[in-house]
């Protein structure tokens, strides 16, 4: 597979995820492939996708949770059937403010041309911070919409007549 090939298929792995559109998948990947994040383990099995080792799944998480806004490769290195990459993306979990992080892949392929291993490396630190001030944002935002309601609902009773006792 050349050089050219490979980053083909990587770049539609990346836009399967960003839009959460993986019916391509099963084109891009060998029927046993995996994938796993390197890191902290204990930060790994709370990011998003980080309990499975299967890409579909993996990537199916990272969409429902993290949205990918803008993804650049910095470098390439392919030798053999393997590529090793160095991104810059720009990413956002639901509820949370944007965030850049620096990403290394290693992507293996099969003689079929489709991907056999692949593993991400990544800043696991700054990704639990950015989990959790993302939860607390939606926390307070679920208080707020909570506290609102139950002041509606407190008005609104308060000015029923419930026509209790005689007229």
């Amino acid at each position: 597979m050349n050089r050219d090939d490979m980053l083909a298929t990587i770049g539609s792995v990346y836009k399967a995820r960003a839009t959460g559109d993986l019916s391509r998948f099963p084109d891009l990947f060998a029927p046993h492939a995996e994938f796993r994040f390197v890191g902290d383990g204990s930060i790994i099995m709370e990011f998003p996708g980080g309990k499975s080792n299967q890409p579909e799944e993996v990537a199916k998480e990272l969409f429902e949770q993290l949205d990918l806004l803008d993804l650049r490769m910095e470098s390439s290195t392919i030798e053999d059937e393997r590529a090793a990459i160095h991104w810059r993306a720009v990413m956002r979990f639901k509820g949370g403010d944007p965030f850049e992080l620096e990403l290394f892949d290693l992507w293996e392929f099969g003689a079929d041309g489709r991907i056999t291993k692949g593993s991400q490396s990544f800043d696991t630190a700054r990704v639990q911070n950015e989990m959790d001030d993302a939860d607390m944002a939606r926390a307070a935002e679920e208080t707020r919409v909570a506290t609102d309601t139950a002041r509606s609902d407190a008005a609104r009773v308060d000015s029923m007549d419930f026509g209790i006792g005689s007229r």
